[in-house]
């Protein structure tokens, strides 16, 4: 791909660093509002962008669903209210709409009037907890390439750039194999910092096999615990964890100089990655002892002696102050660290 020969900036572009709306699930709980009668609550679209706005975001990764409406007066305003902010904006959407033409030809429509041209979505959730049997995961693969075959001509005529996210399903080889097959600018990954830790991985090689194909990112810090099971794993503020987080970001600008960080800062209890376990392995050919090794050399080696901070049995007051502080302490070394 011609990404791969752009010549890495020093610096990140003006106006790289963004926030995601996944940086929120506790303000979003607590005061959130659904748009519909039996909906998720989300932080309405106009809220949102003061939010990441009063946090110091140059931008933010939305999900399509905090819009109140699709219609052209109302996303026009929008539009104006981030010119004016000098914000750019990326459009998280479900990946159901990639397997219904009029959906993402709506989908479309909404990124155009908003002056979007990149959009984040994730496949699945974690492969070690949704598939439990090889045949299963190879059909849900297939099902996907089959899928964005069909997909990948629509986003060219819209002029869209699609980042897949490595959401816990897709070993960085996996995804990138995929990505490689249509070779094409238009589909692409959303590379996480630090999701394919829990498929065992190295957060530099993911980084290395992604970023010719990277489209955006979920920025992080990660912090692990082993225990009985495994491991436990969570995010941490920026430069609290064991990321190499300038050496990944440099990286991925070697694939897309004018790639924006968004930060996906979640405040939440840790994840159990129970690779101990046979299920864990069922989607596998076999249990990989080598990438085992390697994980405990690189990774758990590096564990954490502390344990990982919890936010169960909190106050909702004491859980939002938390979640409030954990990205200002990201905002803070993103910039004063990471020069974004």
């Amino acid at each position: 791909m011609l990404s791969q020969f752009i010549k890495t900036k020093e610096t990140a572009p003006p106006g790289a660093f963004g926030i995601a709306y996944t940086s929120f699930p506790i303000r979003t709980r607590q005061s959130g509002q659904s748009l519909q009668e039996g909906a998720d609550p989300i932080i309405p679209a106009e809220k949102f962008i003061d939010l990441c706005k009063s946090f110091g975001g140059d931008g933010c990764q939305m999900d399509i669903s905090q819009l109140a409406s699709t219609e052209e007066d109302y996303l026009k305003r929008l539009r104006t209210a981030l010119e004016e902010k000098g914000m750019f904006l990326e459009l998280s959407i479900n990946a159901r709409a990639l397997e219904n033409s009029d959906a993402l030809t709506q989908v479309a429509a909404i990124a155009r009037e908003l002056g979007v041209s990149r959009l984040r979505t994730a496949l699945n959730g974690r492969r070690y907890e949704e598939f439990f049997e090889l045949k299963k995961w190879n059909d849900f693969a297939a099902h996907w390439q089959e899928t964005l075959q069909q997909v990948e001509p629509i986003l060219k005529k819209h002029r869209l750039l699609v980042g897949i996210e490595n959401h816990k399903e897709w070993l960085a080889d996996e995804l990138a194999e995929i990505l490689r097959r249509f070779s094409s600018p238009h589909l692409g990954a959303c590379v996480d910092f630090g999701n394919n830790l829990a498929l065992l991985e190295d957060s530099v090689e993911v980084a290395q096999k992604l970023a010719p194909y990277a489209v955006t990112t979920h920025m992080k810090d990660m912090a692990v615990t082993e225990n009985e099971e495994g491991f436990l794993l969570s995010e941490v503020p920026l430069g609290q964890g064991i990321l190499p987080l300038a050496k990944i970001m440099e990286l991925l600008r070697r694939g897309r100089s004018d790639i924006h960080f968004c930060l996906e800062m979640i405040t939440r209890d840790p994840l159990q990655v129970p690779y101990l376990d046979d299920k864990y392995w069922a989607s596998y050919e076999k249990r990989d002892a080598g990438r085992i090794d390697r994980f405990k050399s690189k990774i758990l080696s590096r564990a954490s002696a502390k344990p990982l901070p919890r936010i169960s049995g909190m106050s909702s007051t004491k859980m939002l102050a938390i979640e409030d502080d954990n990205i200002r302490r990201s905002v803070s070394y993103s910039k004063r660290t990471l020069g974004l």
